[in-house]
């Protein structure tokens, strides 16, 4: 299977690993690259931010201590370590880049630019910067743009690598083309952890996105499999975004037990509620439903697809979720995750799932080669 995906990102698959910030994606970033797909850092564990009734918060239990530089450093390190002897193997790093996070994302945008522009080998492996959460424009780099004072435009400062930005709307996906981004990944709501504020499905999305643009578009929200990725081709995507199903894989970073929580889930096992960054996604458990009154209490805009504010509850359950965590209870923890979860079933390697997929997508294709 060859789509332009691969011209762009010189993978073997057409595949991305999602960004899953603020959680570690370092072990399965460097996996992901050198089973052939494209590996993302997840970098929102790495800054701090204010957060309203808590004050700052920082994710220091997941990355240690240390500035942001220091803790993409780190990770970078890591990845291209263990991806030394794969000469094809290729990733890059997500940095979200909404309000409440951007005297960060311009650290870490800087970083990461300079790296590539210093580091040969890093320049040549790290070939993708994927913004998330936010607006594209304040990064452009196409004249007349107003840029926020902070911002890095990003393909001005270093032109050779592929931008791509993470939509949840046909309005966000223009945006992107007036920003000169390389590549647009739209995310259906059914999607893990940070969503849309509106109700709109992959299904729906994609192929209207796909229509809107010129750029190329990958899908994201709800893809496990060969079967899904033959629908995200059918739909005019060069290639599928995965979050949820990357979780659950044997060198993927997270807890056991978040995995085992994905494996035994069903497609019904999900609810949506205020989080850090908007609405997330969370698989149901005890913490997301406490998420969920909070916000019917302090957000409840939220459910009629109207951006509104969190609250200090709201805030703190999630704060003292991410401790819990480290505790080992994993039932009052907000536990991200897709509607994807439903066909998830095992945890196989990331080398067995991404071949697995790309198999049955050929198998697939050979199928309805047979029906037409």
């Amino acid at each position: 299977m060859r789509t332009p995906f691969q011209d762009i990102f010189k993978t073997r698959y057409p595949i991305i690993q999602a960004g899953m910030g603020p959680y570690d994606t370092t072990s399965l970033a460097g996996a992901v690259a050198k089973a052939g797909g494209l590996g993302l850092i997840s970098t929102v564990g790495m800054g701090s931010f204010t957060l309203p009734g808590i004050g700052e918060y920082k994710y220091s239990a997941i990355f240690g201590e240390g500035t942001p530089e220091q803790l993409i450093e780190r990770s970078m390190n890591r990845v291209l370590e263990g991806i030394r002897d794969s000469e094809e193997a290729r990733f890059g790093v997500n940095i979200p880049v909404s309000e409440e996070f951007i005297p960060t994302s311009a650290r870490l945008i800087r970083y990461v630019v300079d790296r590539l522009r210093t580091d040969p080998e890093a320049g040549k492996k790290c070939c993708a910067i994927v913004t998330s959460a936010g607006d594209p424009l304040p990064w452009s780099a196409r004249p007349g743009e107003s840029r926020l004072e902070v911002s890095v435009p990003i393909k001005q400062v270093i032109p050779e690598i592929t931008w791509c930005h993470v939509v949840p709307s046909v309005r966000a996906a223009r945006r992107c083309e007036k920003a000169g981004v390389d590549v647009v990944i739209a995310s259906g709501r059914e999607g893990g952890a940070h969503c849309s504020w509106r109700d709109t499905s992959t299904m729906v999305l994609v192929p209207e996105v796909v229509q809107s643009v010129s750029r190329p578009v990958v899908a994201a929200g709800g893809f496990s499999d060969g079967r899904s990725l033959v629908a995200a081709l059918a739909m005019g995507a060069i290639g599928i975004q995965m979050g949820t199903r990357m979780i659950a894989t044997r060198e993927s970073d997270f807890a056991e037990a978040w995995k085992e929580i994905l494996v035994s889930a069903t497609e019904e096992d999900t609810l949506v509620a205020r989080g850090f960054f908007g609405p997330m996604r969370f698989i149901r458990n005890t913490r997301a439903l406490e998420l969920v009154d909070a916000t019917l209490r302090g957000a409840p805009e939220l459910y009629k697809g109207n951006p509104t504010g969190s609250t200090s509850e709201i805030l703190d359950l999630e704060v003292t979720g991410l401790e819990n965590l480290f505790k080992g209870n994993i039932e009052k923890t907000p536990v991200l995750g897709g509607q994807v979860a439903g066909r998830i079933h095992d945890i196989p390697s990331v080398k067995e799932l991404l071949d697995r997929i790309v198999k049955e997508a050929d198998e697939t294709l050979g199928k309805l080669q047979e029906w037409l």
